[in-house]
């Protein structure tokens, strides 16, 4: 009997292969799970809004019935956040022109990821294993790319993006939630 290691993964999957392709495989493999994710997040989205628009045709004036209702909204307002900061991902892996600019236009996306994992965490843990490996795979990506363009990698500035696009993400949720439910106070 031969002893294997337990820290040799013996999976032939896509997630292998992917590891072992030149960048562009790699990109694309991003773009899948970025796709996939957001298909997720968007089906649950569209599912909170309509019961939560049901529920606020049928809120009375009671506290009980407005915290609740409240509460519903702020999840939908957290995945619609989720699904905006995503959506912000998406096109930053469409805008890659080239290897040279990988590192600069990707940085940021490493930390919309990170925030969207931990944010996600609780709401929804099946998502948590994507966004993972999303983000190392992001995190290789760059790493690679930096390396064959011989680029240097500022965090400090991918750092600055990365909030900018984040508070673009929230101010586009919060439009919308607050459009579709204007007397609510969500503070």
């Amino acid at each position: 009997m031969a002893i294997q290691s337990k820290w040799v993964i013996e999976s032939e999957g896509k997630n292998q292969l992917v590891r072992a392709s030149t960048i562009k495989p790699r990109m694309d493999y991003a773009a899948e799970i970025v796709d996939s994710v957001l298909e997720i997040l968007v089906q649950k989205n569209q599912e909170l809004n309509r019961k939560n628009l049901e529920r606020y045709g049928k809120v009375d004036d009671s506290k009980e019935s407005i915290n609740a209702l409240g509460n519903q909204i702020r999840f939908e307002l957290e995945i619609s956040y989720c699904v905006e900061s995503l959506r912000q991902v998406r096109r930053s892996l469409d805008s890659v022109a080239g290897l040279g600019n990988i590192p600069k236009v990707l940085s940021p996306t490493i930390s919309v990821v990170r925030t969207i994992r931990s944010r996600l965490f609780g709401l929804m843990p099946v998502l948590d294993f994507q966004l993972g490996e999303l983000s190392l795979l992001i995190g290789g990506i760059i790493i690679d790319a930096a390396h064959l363009a011989s680029s240097n990698l500022d965090f400090g500035k991918a750092n600055e993006v990365s909030r900018r696009l984040l508070d673009e993400a929230k101010l586009i949720a919060d439009s919308k939630i607050n459009k579709q439910f204007p007397n609510l106070d969500f503070s």
